[in-house]
C-alpha cells in the first residue's frame, strides 16, 4: 500500500525512484510491484516508469471482481450446507457397503456413553428400541442426546420405549413422560421383574447394553445376528407391555392392602400386582407416611377406619 500510495502522488518516475522514496530496497519494491501490476493496479510504460489510473475506477473494479468471487463462494457454501443431509445419507450408505469400522464388540465407559449413542443415532436410520429400568439413568438423559433424539422424532424416526411400572411411582414421571410422548415416543410398561436386561437398539447398526449397576460400562454389540436377536426380544417385550397401566393410583393401593390384609408376603404382593419388591415396600411406607401410621397394623386400622378396604370389598 505504501508504494502504491507514493506512486499515485508522484510524477511518473523509475521504479528504483519511487523505492527510495518509500526507504525499501529495489527487490522489494520490485516484488510489491509485480503484485500491483498483477491485480491491474500499476503498469510499467515503454519508457520504464511506473504509471498508475484513477484508483476510482481500478480499484473498485477489483473490488467488484472481489465480491463476485465471494457471491459465487457463499452460493457454493450454501449449496453445500443445503445438501449436508444427502451427504450424511451418503456416508451412511458407505458404511454399510464396506461393514463396520469399529469392532464388532466394544466396551463403552459411562462417561463415553453419551458420545456413542450420539453417533449410533446419526449413522443409523429405521427405529430406536429402548428398555430402561430407570427414569433417570443411563445416556438417554444426557442434554446432546436427547436433542438428537427429539430431532429425530421431529423428522419422522420411529421411538419406541419400555419402561417399568415402578416409575409410576416417581412424582416427576408424569410431566417426563408426556413431555417424550408429545415429541412422538411411543411407550408401554412392563412390571419391573419383567425386564431383565437394559437396552437400547439403533436400527440395524448396534445395540448398546447396560450393565449390571450404575457405573459398570456398557456393551456396544454390532454383529447383525446379535442386533435381530434384540430386535426380536424387544418385540416380545412390546407385545406383553401395557401402554396405560391397568387402574388408577387409589385402585392398585387398595388391592396391594387388601392382599396385606389376606396375609401375603411383600413378594407375593409384588408378583400379584406385577410390579417389584422395592415398589411394593417404597408404596407401604409411603401410605404408612400419608396417614400417620407407625407400623402396617396401624395403617389397616386406620384405612379400616375410613371405609376404604370395606368399599372394594362391597
Amino acid at each position: 500500500m505504501a508504494l502504491y500510495r507514493r506512486v499515485l502522488r508522484s510524477p511518473a518516475a523509475p521504479l528504483a525512484v519511487h523505492a527510495e522514496g518509500v526507504g525499501w530496497t529495489a527487490r522489494r519494491a520490485e516484488r510489491v510491484f509485480r503484485t500491483l501490476e498483477r491485480l491491474g493496479l500499476a503498469r510499467e510504460t515503454p519508457q520504464g516508469s511506473v504509471s498508475v489510473d484513477d484508483p476510482r475506477v481500478t480499484v473498485g473494479r477489483l473490488l467488484d471482481s472481489q465480491e463476485a468471487e465471494l457471491d459465487e463462494r457463499r452460493q457454493e457454501l450454501l449449496v453445500l450446507r443445503e445438501s449436508l443431509a444427502a451427504l450424511e445419507d451418503d456416508y451412511r450408505h458407505g458404511l454399510q457397503l464396506s461393514g463396520p469400522r469399529a469392532p464388532m464388540v466394544q466396551r463403552v465407559a459411562p462417561a463415553e456413553s453419551a458420545g456413542v449413542v450420539e453417533q449410533l443415532f446419526r449413522t443409523s436410520t429405521g427405529s430406536v428400541l429402548q428398555v430402561t429400568g430407570a427414569m433417570d439413568a443411563g445416556p438417554a438423559h444426557e442434554d446432546t442426546v436427547r436433542r438428537r433424539r427429539d430431532e429425530g422424532m421431529a423428522e419422522g424416526r420411529p421411538m419406541l420405549s419400555i419402561f417399568p411400572l415402578s416409575v409410576l411411582e416417581d412424582p416427576y414421571w408424569r410431566a417426563y413422560a408426556e413431555e417424550r410422548a408429545r415429541a412422538g415416543e411411543q411407550q408401554r410398561y412392563l412390571p419391573d421383574d419383567q425386564i431383565g436386561v437394559e437396552f437400547g437398539i439403533f436400527g440395524r447398526s448396534g445395540v448398546l447394553v447396560a450393565g449390571g449397576g450404575p457405573g459398570d460400562d456398557l456393551i456396544l454389540l454390532r454383529p447383525r445376528r446379535v442386533v435381530d436377536a434384540f430386535v426380536t426380544l424387544f418385540e416380545e417385550l412390546w407385545r406383553r407391555a401395557e401402554p396405560v397401566p391397568n387402574g388408577d393410583a387409589e385402585a392398585r393401593d387398595v388391592r396391594l392392602l387388601e392382599l396385606l390384609a389376606l396375609g401375603f408376603k411383600d413378594e407375593a404382593v409384588a408378583r400379584q400386582l406385577g410390579v417389584g419388591l422395592r415398589t411394593v415396600r417404597r408404596r407401604v411406607a409411603a401410605l404408612m407416611d400419608e396417614h400417620g401410621a407407625d407400623t402396617r397394623f396401624q395403617l389397616g386400622l386406620a384405612l379400616g377406619r375410613r371405609g376404604l378396604l370395606d368399599s372394594r370389598r362391597g
